[in-house]
């Protein structure tokens, strides 16, 4: 990236003239002018020497801000029932205002793809247009919150002592992640019994790992105690907020000591029972996101159970309380959760937060400096001044004085690039899945010629299983030595009335972006076992329940199967096998609750038909 005073000659400068500038400090916008070259700002002034063949924007009677921030998001959930697709939650951001988001629903073998196809790897324009990403690797402990989905201890890294905590920070950092998410808190508001919660010194190892790495920290934090615990081990910032009793003295003072910031989430916990939206916020809405809030709109209203209801009380009052004490305030939103909709819920956080005592030019200020110093970013990015990225975006009205005027967006730049908003609209309002990029399979998927326990695809092998606490577990290992490379399987399985465990084999690096194996007739593979197994495609624009699959037996003596792709079946009648939106192929091991299962593979291989 080019710095303030050293463009590269091919670099095209950029002048926004005449605009509001409210800079993010909370100073009163004034007007101004501002030039870009690269990906940074060069200048802000009244009069400012403009280089020769700039590009000018007229920006009069127009504000410019900084970017939004969005600190906790999973944007691989569309926060309503239907398939993961990345590009329209990159799109939902930008479309806001938002430049900047926490993605928390990632594993480290998914970062470098999600890198290299948004062009962050490189910092220039990748296929899929997205805002700047702060790709998050996942802590909590055995038995916590993260990981009770059955996504596998290689999606949330599970450790409870401060040895464990740096061997897995070691593994964690090699990915360069751009966060810490820990699970510090297991408290689920006395809905069901409480989950097991980290204790003080293993997340004060992970801290000071990430820490030394200048990467920030942020938790799941839910009640009193677990916030006193994650300051004291001075993580970044709490997420979620406080909801099981008011923030006392001794938070606050603990909080200030260490730099602790507050990330609430309140669109997450406020009661849907009622909600309602704003005109201009429904018609940023997305056609199945309005479509999901008017078929909540047509039911009778339900009414709001009282625990939410204490909860959501509690979490308004702590709001107020820490920013009268001075604690930093940032906006998050926990976007892809059911109903928390992606960009949209940015704005409806910060509106929230003019509701709760700051004013709308504090509520940007909370979404752009604040939020980049909870990242431990300000000298990077979140202001509008000189050295500063060049996230900006231009808004109809005056947002530091109402700050729904930010459903008017009418220009946005990331990283200096200014990003076309009619590609974005048309991109949400499309019912088609976006395109990813496409690797071609050339055959092979796990023969053994991996090194370091990758497969031939340099896709790394990962585990899964049924949900729930008492969830089933899957061991597996292959040879380090010798030519014999067969995967080697054993299921402890769970007691859910149909337990499972499953090895995911990505076809491509993290299942992220797409493999075509069209050409091919289907899958070979040799086996050895005791029962039945089956065979599963996870792919793009389907959801895990319509999935397809296939059945195939195994016994003692190891033996070539050969399953074609006529063979897999979904559950949904209307879904259709599409051979070049392939993620990964999984084999699952069912069983008895509380039994074992196991299974030996070798020499996995997509297989073309016979001449």
């Amino acid at each position: 990236m080019a710095g303030i005073g050293s463009p590269s000659l091919d670099e095209r400068a950029t002048l926004i003239r005449g605009a509001r500038v409210f800079d993010g400090s909370g100073a009163p916008a004034v007007v101004e002018n501002v030039l870009i070259r690269g990906d940074r700002i060069v200048a802000v002034g009244k009069k400012i020497r403009v280089p020769a063949g700039s590009m000018v924007i007229d920006a009069r009677g127009l504000t410019l801000i900084p970017g939004l921030h969005d600190l906790h998001t999973h944007m691989r959930s569309p926060a309503f029932d239907g398939p993961d697709d990345l590009p329209k939650s990159y799109a939902g951001y930008l479309r806001h205002g938002v430049t900047t988001v926490n993605e928390f629903s990632v594993s480290g073998e998914m970062l470098e793809p999600i890198r290299e196809m948004t062009g962050q790897s490189t910092g220039k324009p990748g296929t899929v247009t997205a805002p700047n990403l702060k790709l998050a690797i996942r802590f909590g402990v055995p038995g916590g919150h993260g990981t009770e989905y059955g996504w596998g201890n290689f999606f949330t890294l599970q450790v409870q002592t401060p040895r464990a905590a740096h061997l897995a920070m070691a593994r964690a950092l090699a990915y360069k992640p751009d966060v810490i998410k820990v699970f510090a808190d297991g408290w689920r508001y006395g809905r069901g019994p409480g989950l097991d919660s980290m204790n003080q010194p293993t997340l004060a190892a992970i801290v000071r790992d990430a820490h030394a790495a200048h990467i920030p920290v942020i938790t799941h934090t839910v009640t009193l105690a677990g916030a006193k615990l994650a300051a004291s081990a001075g993580v970044d910032a709490l997420g979620h907020g406080v909801g099981d009793a008011l923030v006392d003295d001794e938070l606050i003072a603990l909080m200030k000591a260490n730099g602790t910031g507050y990330v609430p989430t309140l669109v997450v916990y406020e009661p849907q029972q009622d909600r309602s939206f704003t005109p201009a916020e429904w018609r940023e809405l997305r056609p199945p996101e309005r479509a999901q809030e008017q078929q909540r709109l047509d039911r009778a209203i339900e009414p709001i159970p009282e625990l939410d209801a204490k909860r959501w009380t509690i979490m308004r009052e702590n709001v107020r309380r820490l920013k009268a004490a001075g604690i930093r305030i940032g906006v998050g939103t926990d976007a892809g959760i059911g109903g928390v909709y992606h960009g949209s819920s940015t704005i409806r956080e910060m509106r929230w937060l003019t509701l709760l005592g700051h004013t709308p030019a504090e509520a940007l200020a909370a979404a752009t400096a604040t939020s980049a110093g909870i990242l431990r970013e300000s000298a990077d990015h979140g202001r509008i001044a000189p050295g500063q990225r060049a996230d900006l975006v231009l808004v109809g009205g005056k947002p530091d004085e109402r700050i729904d005027d930010l459903y008017d967006i009418r220009r946005i730049f990331v990283s200096g690039r200014d990003v076309p908003l009619k590609p974005l609209r048309d991109a949400l309002d499309s019912d088609a899945m976006s395109p990813l990029p496409l690797h071609r399979m050339a055959g092979p998927i796990d023969t053994g010629a991996g090194r370091r326990g990758r497969t031939d695809l340099d896709t790394l092998p990962v585990e899964s299983t049924d949900s729930g606490v008492d969830h089933s577990h899957l061991d597996f290992a292959r040879p380090d030595q010798g030519e014999d490379k067969r995967l080697f399987m054993v299921a402890h399985l769970g007691s859910a009335p149909k337990p499972y465990a499953q090895l995911i084999l990505p076809l491509t690096k993290g299942a992220v972006q797409l493999a075509d194996a069209r050409g091919f007739a289907g899958v070979a593979f040799e086996a050895r076992g005791a029962g039945q197994y089956r065979l599963l495609f996870d792919s793009y624009s389907l959801d895990g329940r319509a999935n397809f699959e296939a059945p195939f037996v195994a016994d003692q003596s190891r033996r070539e199967i050969r399953i074609p792709f006529s063979a897999f079946r979904s559950r949904d009648d209307k879904a259709a096998l599409d051979l070049a939106r392939l993620r990964a192929l999984i084999v699952r091991l069912d069983g008895q609750p509380d039994g074992k299962a196991w299974l030996e593979l070798a020499n996995l291989r997509f297989y073309r038909a016979e001449p």
